[in-house]
């Protein structure tokens, strides 16, 4: 395998990538200057057809999510390779954002997650179009990874290439030396209790939602999940009543649930409905339970040649691999059988915060790993399928 990821066909782009490492770093750096929420990312992503076309890749096209999307034709006995990268950011409009600079280090909300992988997807793309002897090439800048987006832009995709593609590649621009092969499974909740409230004083003893809610809080908090496997449970936001002297009428939670197993998602979901309807009938409240978001989840089997062929890539530059389980768009393929790995470019720190840090003195290393990985698959080597 390391004979046939070092040939001579393959120098050119691993060359290009080596020179243009510092244009990469200008493209991430004017990226992440644009603002690019979930929900709101056409600018950045009008933004990235317009490199698309003056890099020389296809003619991109906007579908109908909002994701750009390229496809390079190739053989039709190689593969069909979908490379991506989300467009959104977990940062709302308002978040100003100028990148700092210190060297190879990046500072700025958004720097790894995920505009240095937007980049790299560009410049990927231009080292990768004139491979000889490859199949066909579609690069997807997608939308709705973050948050409540319930990775559509990558639903999107996989409508329009699920039954083409022969592997995926999933690119995170912070998660360097990190491939995940395991797509963690998610569930979101609003729940919501009503009551008759009223005064304080006078209507004291009627029931409270806000009590109620907080009885519920109690309860999810003291759930057991299992280690193994990794299930999780976080009440991220409260919300209710109106004043210090008022008996709330109306309180809510939300709730996020992942687990690496399906089955134990559902258990634990079907433990917080159980709590949450017990609690609403002893409180004397009512209850409502909205499902805000839902991943699926799904996993490579032991000894995927794609595993494989990360393995071998990364021994060849000298990177070891870090296997996780992660909620990426790698989740979508993954759920439905499809050979897909999630691949970091550069080290990260602080994602999802305001001090977000990117060393890119390793990004030469992680271009390369995803060229030899991408260039491997199109030229169809092994078999994915």
């Amino acid at each position: 395998m390391s004979r046939v990821l070092m040939t001579p066909e393959l120098s050119a782009g691993l060359q290009l990538l080596d020179e243009r490492v510092p244009a990469i770093i200008e493209d991430a750096v004017t990226i992440c200057q644009i603002p690019a929420p979930t929900f709101q990312e056409a600018h950045r992503a009008e933004h990235i057809r317009h490199r698309m076309q003056r890099l020389g890749l296809g003619d991109p096209r906007m579908d109908e999510a909002g994701n750009v999307i390229s496809e390079l034709s190739g053989a039709t006995d190689r593969p069909t390779v979908v490379l991506m990268a989300h467009l959104d950011t977990v940062f709302g409009p308002d978040v100003p954002v100028a990148v700092g600079r210190n060297g190879d280090h990046l500072r700025a909300p958004g720097i790894g997650d995920n505009s240095m992988a937007l980049a790299s997807l560009l410049w990927l793309g231009a080292a990768l179009k004139d491979l000889p002897g490859r199949g066909t090439l579609v690069l997807a800048a997608n939308v709705g990874e973050e948050g409540l987006g319930n990775l559509r832009g990558a639903k999107a995709v996989w409508e329009q290439y699920g039954g083409r593609a022969d592997a995926w590649v999933v690119l995170e621009g912070a998660t360097f030396n990190r491939a995940v092969h395991a797509g963690v499974c998610s569930r979101r909740l609003r729940i919501t209790y009503r009551g008759g409230g009223g005064h304080s004083w006078i209507d004291f003893g009627r029931p409270s939602a806000i009590h109620a809610l907080g009885r519920l809080i109690d309860q999810i908090a003291q759930i057991r999940v299992p280690v193994d496997p990794k299930t999780t449970y976080n009440v991220g936001t409260v919300t209710g009543g109106t004043t210090v002297n008022t008996i709330a009428a109306e309180a809510s939670l939300t709730l996020d649930m992942r687990s690496e197993d399906v089955q134990a998602l559902a258990h634990l979901n079907a433990t917080v409905d159980g709590l949450a309807a017990a609690i609403a009938v002893a409180a004397g409240v009512e209850a409502r339970i909205e499902v805000m978001g839902e991943r699926p989840g799904g996993r490579l089997p032991a000894g995927h040649p794609l595993i494989a062929l990360v393995e071998q890539a990364a021994s060849v530059i000298g990177v070891p691999v870090r296997w996780e389980a992660a909620s990426t768009d790698a989740n979508i393929p993954l759920s439905h059988g499809a050979a897909a790995v999630c691949l970091g470019l550069a080290r990260g720190e602080g994602a999802h915060t305001l001090e977000e840090s990117l060393d890119a003195s390793v990004l030469p290393q992680g271009l390369r790993q995803v060229y030899l990985v991408s260039a491997w698959l199109l030229r169809g080597e092994l078999p994915m399928r």
